[in-house]
């Protein structure tokens, strides 16, 4: 079976998070039904395969969604989920309730990714994030109580003011959760965020690396594979549609904000909410070169702690890895930054962390 994705994009936000600039709007009712009608227009347009392997839904909150309108959604993707192994919803914790994990449990939804974030209440409320540590147990019991036993909870670590002993309090409180996977990410300041126009102080280069090397040895001493830079997950439960993206596979993208790659060719859906309900969006699309290719490949492999197979490299990319840099590598290996062992090339714990400089050594 041919590895392909699709990804839903649901714009709609309860409340607007402070940190983030991912395509979003305030929900409401008024336009859900023509953006899930728009939906449908996009799985014909981009003629999407009925024989996915993943299914993602994100956003925006797709658990803003009422029951209702989130059993639309789930009947309207209910043809393409056959042959699914991993179907995600993301949620927050503030509109996850039993009755919508029952619905997405009913339709063959097997995974939840649940925007945590961080367990302090302050800090939680200064991220303009709706909900409290207590919450958080709450929501996760209801998960368990649902019968989902594949979730994964988000990480933000370099929050404002936040100290070595705050992210070890988050981490301890997290794991306590239980969750079988866990993303991490450190706080970004993006143009145009209330974190931005509020001019928030993130930690020095060397303080967040710092934090990194603490989270990955805390999550690692807990039993926590870190599979790529950003995410761990305890053994079998790494998440497969995001391994297509990092794999360089193919996969659809649907919906206001999202993006897709298909045949050599990725694409994004633009243009604002009110251009995509009239059917106005932009599409924008972006053929990859073979130079461009080579590039990708080997940045989105490499972030993967299992790296790529030669023979892989050589079926996909046209040439043999190391004939055509051999000596590059020899460099990288004495350097302490890459490994190639048997079949396989993976970068190592600080070729991982200069992983562009590990890129442009390769490709320069």
């Amino acid at each position: 079976m041919t590895k392909r994705g699709l990804y839903v994009h649901i714009p709609f936000c309860t409340s607007l998070c402070h940190y983030c600039d991912f395509v979003k709007v305030i929900y409401q009712k008024k336009w859900v039904a023509s953006y899930l009608e728009k939906l449908k227009h996009d799985l014909s347009f981009f003629n999407v395969s009925r024989d996915l392997s993943t299914l993602y839904i994100g956003g925006g909150t797709p658990s803003s969604l009422s029951y209702y309108e989130l059993r639309n959604l789930l009947e309207l993707l209910k043809p393409y989920t056959a042959n699914v192994k991993e179907y995600t919803v993301e949620a927050n914790v503030e509109s996850l309730t039993l009755p919508k994990l029952k619905l997405m449990r009913s339709y063959g939804v097997n995974r939840l990714s649940i925007g945590v974030q961080t367990t302090d209440d302050y800090m939680l409320k200064k991220l303009n994030r709706h909900h409290t540590y207590t919450m958080i147990k709450t929501k996760i019991a209801l998960v368990k109580k649902a019968l989902f036993t594949n979730f994964s909870v988000d990480l933000i670590y370099g929050l404002p003011g936040q100290t070595l002993s705050d992210l070890e309090n988050d981490l301890m409180n997290i794991i306590k959760l239980g969750a079988p996977h866990i993303s991490t990410y450190s706080l970004t300041i993006e143009k145009g965020t209330m974190a931005a126009l509020k001019k928030w102080e993130v930690p020095s280069d060397d303080t967040l690396r710092e934090m990194y090397d603490f989270i990955l040895k805390t999550l690692r001493n807990n039993n926590y594979i870190r599979y790529e830079v950003s995410n761990f997950a305890l053994k079998g439960y790494e998440s497969i549609h995001n391994k297509l993206y990092w794999e360089n596979r193919n996969y659809y993208g649907i919906g206001l904000g999202a993006s897709g790659y298909i045949d050599g060719k990725r694409y994004l859906i633009s243009g604002g909410l009110t251009k995509y309900l009239k059917g106005e969006s932009i599409i924008n699309y972006d053929e990859i070169t073979s130079e461009e290719y080579v590039e990708e490949y080997l940045m989105l492999n490499l972030r993967l702690a299992q790296g790529f197979s030669l023979q892989d490299f050589k079926t996909r990319v046209g040439f043999d890895f190391l004939e055509k840099y051999g000596t590059k590598v020899k460099n990288l290996i004495e350097r302490g930054l890459l490994n190639v062992t048997d079949d396989k090339v993976y970068a190592t714990d600080e070729g991982i962390m200069l992983l562009d400089q590990v890129v442009l050594t390769l490709i320069m």
